[in-house]
Order: C-alpha cells, then sequence, then structure tokens
C-alpha cells in the first residue's frame, strides 16, 4: 500500500508539473518595430543606377495571425545629384510566407510621398526652372514589394533584405523608384 501512495503521489505530481509547464508553440509576435538603412535609385537618366538616394527607413508592424500583418512606415532618402529630399509614409498588409526563423514577406502599401529638388524632372513634366528655384511634388503614392526577415534571437530580427518599388512622380506612375534597404527589427 505505501508503494502504492508513493506512486500515485509521483505520478500526480508529474501531471500537475506537466499540466504547467509552457507548451512548445512557435512565437508569433504581436507586433514589431523596425529601423535600417534605405537606399533608392530612381528609373530615370540613361541607365538604372543614374541617380541614388542614400537614407534611412522606420517601420512599425502589428501582427493579426501568425501570415498576416499590418505595416506602417516612414523613409527619408537624400540625393546630392539635383539636391533631393523625399519623404513618404505609407501603410499596408504584409503577408508573410513562412513563420519560422527565416520569414520572407510581401507588402502593398498606399501613403503620401513629398520630394524636393532643384528640378530633377523640369524638363519631362513641366517647363524648365530658373536657377536655384526648388521643385516640389507630392502627392498619393504607393508601394509593392518582398523582403526577407532573419530571426537572430527570440526577439531581435535582422532584415536582410527589403526590395520596393515606388511610382514617382506621384499620379504620373513614370518614373519608379526602387527602393532597397536592410537593418534590425525588435518584436515585441
Amino acid at each position: 500500500m505505501k508503494n502504492f501512495c508513493i506512486a500515485a503521489l509521483l505520478l500526480l505530481t508529474a501531471t500537475l508539473s506537466y499540466a504547467q509547464a509552457p507548451t512548445v508553440a512557435l512565437f508569433t509576435p504581436s507586433s514589431d518595430v523596425y529601423v535600417g538603412y534605405s537606399t533608392t535609385f530612381p528609373d530615370y537618366g540613361p541607365k538604372f543606377n543614374s541617380y541614388r538616394f542614400n537614407g534611412i527607413e522606420g517601420a512599425y508592424t502589428k501582427t493579426f495571425r501568425p501570415h498576416f500583418a499590418l505595416t506602417g512606415s516612414v523613409s527619408m532618402v537624400f540625393g546630392s545629384v539635383f539636391s533631393v529630399t523625399q519623404f513618404s509614409g505609407t501603410v499596408g498588409p504584409k503577408i508573410n510566407l513562412l513563420t519560422g526563423r527565416i520569414r520572407p514577406y510581401i507588402t502593398v502599401q498606399g501613403g503620401f510621398a513629398h520630394q524636393s529638388s532643384n528640378g530633377m524632372y523640369a524638363g519631362d513634366h513641366h517647363p524648365p526652372l530658373k536657377a536655384g528655384t526648388t521643385d516640389v511634388e507630392d502627392g498619393l503614392s504607393y508601394r509593392m514589394g518582398m523582403g526577407l526577415d532573419a530571426q537572430l534571437t527570440h526577439k531581435l530580427y535582422w532584415r536582410a533584405l527589403q526590395w520596393d518599388i515606388q511610382p514617382q512622380p506621384w499620379g504620373r506612375h513614370t518614373p519608379y523608384y526602387q527602393n532597397f534597404g536592410s537593418g534590425i527589427g525588435y518584436r515585441f
């Protein structure tokens, strides 16, 4: 009887301990923040990389399902040729194709963009500017692209590559800007 009671007590203790142990599950973050380097190539000029703008991008993502999230992103890039300064803010869905340590994704975002320059598109979109005049173009914009996140730790990830196209100037859908980026993110 004594052995039976000890065995029952051990079984009960093991059962209660197992019931309170965390279950093995894939970590699905509820949100994350990202900041990284961004470079932009307008499809303008004699070849693909005739002009290049460099800057920074930040994003906040709210996850609703393991494969579906909503992303808000802001980007600021600068170019020395034509003294270009460009700001864009967009929001849209992000679809994670996988949910493991490597997470490829696609996204489509819409929003607003603003660009000032010393005549970047002067010959194509309006009469040439006088010397020293700043040209400003802004309006609705959208981005379509994809990327790859690599989970480094439970919360920290590296966005190995991000690529998207963004038509500009806005409303004319030409030229297309191609944005490339890489940076670090933190999942909550």
